[in-house]
């Protein structure tokens, strides 16, 4: 942490040293998508999906992974000489959704209804250095290569709400943590002067970074015929894990640093959030 708090300020400091005279500083602002990779976030949602499917009689609906978001983002650029220079920006974006399901089990027995839903969400704060290359395709259009360091700041929530006639059963699940990750991120951009100061601007670029044991606040509140009941804990974290009850499930799940454990339980281990993906963003560019 305190490494990447360096190597930020000192980019910062580079930013600011004067620049080549003609239309070397510019700041862009750009808004888009961002799209991630979910990894075993999306691997467990799919998996409890299948689950639910081959221990039903009936199911309606689906769980969502995690896919596109939309993504906000400034950047300072200072340019020495008419092609190399360092930026200096942030980012915000956010994933996401709520999908669920809901049937009848299990496929043999007495029958009992439910429902289920998951609504995760992601906000990501990345903070980066670029270093350009720019070249001058024709007067007002230019093309940019950059990549560089970019460090994310992830706020991870997750709910979980399911019902059943099975005992009137009523159940809410909640999962709250921060994490940090350190990746690169790169790319090009393309912009045509509209006027003297201001241009259209399009990027596209590739960000990478994964964050894991992620540790955080869980609570879980189940009410019955029996009456309600509440657990919850300051150290819970995310964990991946394979199912084996009628098949072979990847699961994920939140329990203490012990783990998932059971005789249907096997390959445990703290899950993944991949956040690496490509992101598309278009705005404006002014020549300060």
């Amino acid at each position: 942490m305190r490494r990447t708090a360096w190597i930020l300020a000192a980019a910062a400091l580079i930013a600011v040293v004067p620049a080549y005279s003609q239309e070397q500083v510019t700041f862009k602002l750009m808004g888009g998508i961002a799209s991630v990779n979910g990894e075993d976030y999306n691997s467990g949602v799919l998996g409890a999906y299948r689950y639910a499917l081959d221990h039903s009689a009936t199911l309606t609906g689906s769980y969502a992974a995690l896919s596109t978001g939309g993504n906000l983002q400034a950047e300072i650029v200072n340019y020495w000489g008419p092609h190399f220079g360092v930026g200096v920006g942030g980012a915000y974006y956010r994933l996401a959704n709520t999908s669920g399901i809901e049937g009848t089990a299990p496929a043999a027995g007495p029958v009992y209804g439910f429902t289920s839903s998951y609504a995760p969400k992601f906000s990501v704060i990345p903070l980066f250095i670029n270093f350009h290359y720019r070249v001058s395709l024709k007067p007002g259009l230019h093309l940019d290569a950059f990549a560089g360091p970019v460090f994310q700041i992830m706020q991870f929530g997750f709910t979980r709400e399911a019902t059943s006639t099975l005992d009137d059963l009523a159940e809410t699940e909640t999962f709250n943590a921060s994490d940090t990750t350190l990746g690169i991120q790169g790319g090009l951009s393309a912009s045509w002067r509209l006027w003297r100061w201001v241009s259209v601007v399009a990027d596209g670029f590739y960000r990478s970074g994964t964050v894991s044991n992620i540790k955080g606040n869980w609570f879980l509140t189940r009410t019955t015929t029996a009456g309600t009941e509440t657990s919850s804990s300051n150290s819970y974290y995310y964990w991946y894990y394979d199912d084996s009850q009628g098949g072979l499930y990847p699961r994920t799940g939140f329990f203490d640093a012990d783990g998932p454990a059971g005789d249907n339980v096997s390959g445990a281990r703290k899950a993944n959030i991949n956040l690496s993906g490509m992101v598309i963003l278009a705005g404006l560019k002014f020549s300060l």
